[in-house]
């Protein structure tokens, strides 16, 4: 891990450089059951406060200590992991029929989301910000909760990069005008603004260091104009109403651009994140009823990432949130394709109210009924 951040340093420190913004380096680790000691409670959060420690005097700020495999990882060791210190993340893979393992997610959600202490950063059911349900989702995903290291360690570093560029889709989609000239427009546009990336990550291979490439895409800021879903609406396919018919047209010709670019070397998701409270748009829809969860399944059934940072009431129940979750993995299934789930259930919350978030990676947004 030291060799990892070390490089990571580097990669930083060339892309600022060139006139790029690093917000943050992160690492990401091998399925947590294969390394961290799961006997006791107490075992485990002392492996993990003294990685938390280290991580600190490292300056990384956060670390997805990869996917649980098994119903007592979930049961036993994801909600550990939330509470004992914000830099951590973790997720768990859900098979589409598995229903013992959503039953088993959905509870972790619920316990996570009712954990308050330790105060600072558990309040408000913000936990579930750090752990998602993933489904088909592979290694190098350079996007958190999901993300993960290989199970089988190598001994070479590898790093990928994840991009925010609303801003840039916005640019590029209102240049395009239509659907018809996304494969021309904003194909050509997206190329050659990832390009220079790429070949500035390249520059650090070596016989010890592998670049997995860059996760493609589309992923809002919290201002207005760095909304992906603002985005979208630039075309004249995209009605008033978000999600109408248009929309999935669209979704599917910028996914299928995506992850077509060339000679660009692809990671993670490469779709169309539509995170409701990391979108100032989608976040806008929620207060006038426009945005409802079918509208976003749909919509993950051509692009990623699936259902992402969506407030529910605090009184779901387990039942409703697994069959969410093995409706995620079913269509990640179907199709192949990564997809996750990350949700909020908030205590005392119900839905059409609207979210008291104080967190600065997220924007409040109306509660959605499930």
């Amino acid at each position: 891990m030291e060799e990892g951040v070390t490089l990571l340093r580097k990669v930083e420190s060339n892309l600022t450089e060139k006139g790029y913004t690093v917000q943050t380096i992160r690492l990401a680790t091998n399925p947590f059951g294969t390394w961290l000691p799961t006997g006791t409670a107490s075992e485990t959060e002392k492996v993990l406060k003294a990685l938390d420690r280290w991580l600190r005097d490292k300056g990384v700020e956060f670390c997805s200590v990869g996917p649980a495999q098994s119903v007592p990882q979930v049961r036993d060791i994801c909600p550990l992991i939330v509470r004992t210190s914000p830099r951590f993340s973790c997720s768990a893979i859900l098979e589409a029929t598995d229903v013992n393992m959503a039953n088993a997610c959905a509870r972790a959600v619920q316990k996570i989301a009712h954990t308050t202490e330790p105060a600072d950063f558990m309040q408000d059911g913000l936990g579930n910000f750090r752990f998602a349900v993933a489904a088909c989702c592979p290694p190098l995903i350079p996007f958190f909760p999901a993300a993960k290291a290989p199970d089988q360690q190598t001994n070479r570093v590898t790093f990928a990069v994840g991009l925010e560029n609303g801003s840039l889709a916005q640019h590029l989609l209102e240049k395009c005008q239509t659907i018809q000239n996304i494969p021309t427009t904003f194909h050509n546009g997206m190329t050659e603004a990832v390009k220079p990336i790429q070949d500035i990550c390249q520059t650090f291979e070596s016989e010890r260091i592998s670049f997995a490439g860059i996760d493609t895409s589309l992923n809002p800021s919290l201002d207005a104009s760095g909304s992906v879903a603002a985005a979208l609406e630039s075309l004249g396919e995209v009605p008033a109403n978000w999600g109408g018919p248009g929309t999935l047209a669209v979704a599917a010709a910028l996914t299928k651009s995506l992850q077509s670019l060339p000679n660009i070397r692809r990671t993670g998701y490469c779709g169309i994140m539509l995170p409701v409270c990391e979108d100032a748009r989608l976040a806008e829809l929620t207060e006038s009823n426009q945005l409802r969860l079918v509208d976003l399944l749909s919509i993950s059934s051509v692009c990623g990432v699936g259902i992402d940072t969506v407030p529910l009431p605090g009184d779901v129940t387990e039942q409703a949130l697994a069959a969410l979750m093995l409706d995620v993995a079913g269509l990640a299934d179907r199709w192949q394709k990564p997809l996750s789930c990350r949700v909020f259930p908030l205590p005392s919350k119900n839905a059409g109210e609207k979210t008291t978030f104080d967190f600065p990676h997220m924007m409040n947004a109306v509660i959605l009924p499930l």
